[in-house]
């Protein structure tokens, strides 16, 4: 069957953003917590960050091994509530804003994917984002910011959906949104168990970006190819098609 839409994850596939990534499964609340100290509206308290730290983490672990997801806010609100900080809302809201735009400018795009998502698009392919994102308007900003924001029929994140890259129902709307078939769309992604195994499981093909080290390390490989360059995407995809 022809390949109607390709699906991108989004850290180290399309982007490599270590200190956005870092922000929001780690520090995004001791962070909101330095700001909010800054305004008058928290304690200045070094160890209260590092309980922050920690419940954060736990509640990160909780929701990846759940598949249950929350979007940043949540997360952050919840996490202060266990450390005993009320703070308002608004502000809460503002200070994750500040903390994910302050991360923008060392955004940078994996080699080769600017070319291949463009060639894709320039052979009819739909091209879509899935990602393990709590913070949605981020992605926005980077694909506009790689000059790929109309590139992009549809940008599915866990937060939107409410579902973790182990669930198959994230992936299923990405389908859905792009006006294609489970048959007929292929995901890409660099994480084994998240980007092919999740993919699988929804009845998507998938297109392991890792090492070819790497794949033949990996027993039962259930990736239906994998490539180490995205600038051969393309024509792998042309061949699963």
């Amino acid at each position: 069957m022809p390949i109607e839409a390709v699906t991108f994850d989004f850290h180290n596939t399309l982007a490599r953003c270590d200190a956005w990534f870092t922000l929001e499964v780690r520090e995004l609340v001791p962070e909101t917590l330095c700001l909010l100290a800054a305004r008058g509206l928290a304690p200045d308290d070094a160890a209260l960050r590092d309980r922050a730290r920690a419940a954060y983490r736990e509640l990160r672990v909780g929701i990846q091994e759940s598949g249950v997801e929350r979007d940043a806010t949540a997360c952050a609100l919840a996490t202060l509530d266990l450390v005993g900080v009320v703070a308002p809302r608004e502000a809460v809201v503002a200070a994750v804003d500040e903390l994910m735009r302050g991360t923008l400018d060392e955004v940078a795009p994996l080699p080769g994917a600017i070319g291949a998502v463009r060639e894709l698009r320039r052979r009819g392919i739909r091209c879509g984002v899935v990602s393990n994102a709590i913070y949605p308007p981020f992605l926005d900003w980077t694909l506009d910011r790689f000059g790929l924001g109309d590139a992009f029929a549809a940008v599915v994140t866990s937060a939107g959906t409410g579902c973790y890259k182990s669930q198959p129902a994230i992936y299923q709307e990405a389908v859905r949104r792009l006006g294609a078939t489970v048959a007929g769309t292929v995901h890409v992604g660099d994480s084994y168990r998240f980007d092919v195994l999740g993919a699988r499981q929804a009845g998507i093909r998938a297109v392991w970006y890792a090492s070819t080290l790497d794949a033949m390390a990996q027993p039962d490989n259930q990736a239906a190819a994998t490539v180490a360059d995205l600038a051969t995407l393309p024509a792998v995809v042309a061949a699963l098609g």
